[in-house]
C-alpha cells in the first residue's frame, strides 16, 4: 500500500523513493540504467500459508534468491542469449522470430497475457496542430489498424485484433458504436482534405521515436509514414524510451522542447472499463500525458460509477466510445497478443506479466 506522503504527492512529481513489502526487494544500488536491475529475495515476506497462485492472486513463494532483468534492446541479440541459454527468459519475445523460437529445443514459446496489449497514438492537446479535436479526427479516419498491428506482430492474425475501439477487445464493455471512423473505407484523399478543412497549416509535428524500443519504434515509422502522406511536417526525433518518459511529461511548446504525438501501450486489462483507463481521462491538466480537456466524457465516467448494473453500464460505456472517438484523445491502434519465450528447466511460470514467485527450476 503506498504511504500517504507518496500518494498526496503531485502526479508530475518524479518520486525517487522506492518503497516495497512484497517478496522482492528492489536493489537500487546495483541498478545499471538501461542495462541491468537487481532484485533479491525478501526475507522478511511471509506468503499466505493457503490458496492456489494464479495471475498475482494466491501466495506468493519465491524459490529464487535472487533475479536479474537484463535489457538487451536489439532482438536477435535477445533471441540469441535465449537460445544459448546465458538469459533464462524473454519477457518480450518478437514476433518475427517466434517460428525460429518455436523450432528450439530447450525453450517454451507461450502467451502468458491473454488480455493482449493495446496500441494508441496519443496526441498532445495543449498546442497546435492537435489542440484541433478536427484535426485529430481527420488522423483517426486515416488510421490503418492492420498496418500497425502487422508491423509488430507479423502476419499471424491469431497474434492480433483490429477493429479495436475504446475498450479491451471482447470485453463487456465493448462494442461496435461509432467505430464507423475507424472500420469505414480509408480514403487519403479525403483525409487530406479534412485535414485542411480543421485548420491544419503545416505546423512542425514532434513525433517522439524511442528507438531502444522495437515495438514502438515500429509503431512511430508506421505513423510517421501515415502522417507524411497526409501532408504534414513530421519531425522525426529518434530518443531513447528513458528520455521519452520524461519529455512526456513537459508542457512546454515544442520550440521549448515539447512534444505533438507519440506512440506507446496498455494492458489492455487496464482498459476493461472507465475506471482505470488512463488515455480516456478528460480532466485537462490533471489527466496523463497530453492533458485532453472534455467535461463531456468525465461526466460520462461518473455516471458509470454510478451505473446500478452491467447494461447501463454498456449503454453509457458505447457512449464514451462515441465521444471518444469523436473528440480523438488519442487514436487506437489495435491489440496484439505478446508471445514470452523461457527455458524448459523453468517451471510455475504464471500467466499475466513476467512475474518471478512461483517459478522454479528442475
Amino acid at each position: 500500500m503506498m504511504p500517504e506522503r507518496l500518494a498526496s504527492t503531485d502526479a508530475m512529481t518524479q518520486v525517487k523513493e522506492i518503497v516495497g513489502s512484497g517478496p522482492f526487494r528492489f536493489l537500487a544500488d546495483e541498478r545499471v540504467p538501461g542495462a541491468r536491475a537487481a532484485y533479491a529475495r525478501f526475507d522478511r515476506y511471509v506468503p499466505r500459508a493457503d490458496g492456489t497462485p494464479d495471475w498475482r492472486a494466491g501466495p506468493k513463494r519465491v524459490f529464487f534468491d535472487r533475479v536479474e532483468w537484463t535489457t538487451i534492446p536489439d532482438p536477435a541479440t535477445a533471441s540469441a542469449a535465449v537460445q544459448n541459454g546465458e538469459q533464462d527468459w524473454w519477457e518480450y519475445a518478437a514476433g518475427d522470430l517466434l517460428p525460429m523460437l518455436r523450432k528450439q529445443s530447450g525453450l517454451k514459446v507461450d502467451v502468458l497475457d491473454k488480455f493482449g496489449t493495446t496500441e494508441i497514438m496519443r496526441f498532445n492537446h495543449l498546442y497546435p496542430p492537435f489542440d484541433k479535436a478536427a484535426v485529430r479526427r481527420a488522423v483517426l479516419g486515416a488510421v490503418v489498424q492492420s498496418d500497425y498491428m502487422q508491423a509488430i506482430a507479423g502476419d499471424d492474425t491469431a497474434m492480433w485484433h483490429d477493429g479495436v475501439g475504446i475498450f479491451c477487445p471482447n470485453s463487456a464493455m465493448a462494442s461496435d458504436a461509432g467505430m464507423d471512423v475507424l472500420t469505414g473505407k480509408r480514403d487519403l484523399d479525403r483525409s487530406k482534405r479534412e485535414l485542411a478543412a480543421a485548420g491544419y497549416a503545416g505546423e512542425r509535428v514532434a513525433l517522439m521515436v524511442p528507438t531502444d524500443y522495437p515495438t514502438l519504434k515500429a509503431l512511430c515509422d508506421v505513423t510517421a509514414d501515415l502522417l507524411g502522406k497526409l501532408g504534414m511536417n513530421v519531425d522525426y526525433q529518434a530518443i531513447d524510451w528513458g528520455t521519452l518518459v520524461q519529455r512526456r511529461a513537459k508542457r512546454d511548446p515544442v520550440d521549448k522542447g515539447g512534444w505533438n504525438v507519440f506512440c506507446t501501450g496498455f494492458s489492455s486489462s487496464d482498459l476493461l472499463n472507465p475506471a482505470g483507463h488512463l488515455p480516456l481521462r478528460g480532466n485537462g491538466l490533471k489527466a496523463w500525458f497530453g492533458w485532453p480537456d472534455n467535461p463531456k466524457l468525465e461526466a460520462l465516467r461518473d455516471a458509470w460509477f454510478a451505473a446500478p448494473d452491467v447494461p447501463t453500464q454498456q449503454r453509457i460505456c458505447a457512449d464514451i466510445q462515441r465521444e471518444a472517438l469523436m473528440s480523438a484523445p488519442y487514436a487506437p491502434l489495435g491489440s496484439y497478443l505478446q508471445a514470452t519465450a523461457y527455458s524448459t528447466a523453468l517451471h510455475g511460470v504464471l500467466d499475466g506479466f513476467a512475474m518471478f514467485w512461483n517459478v522454479q527450476r528442475g
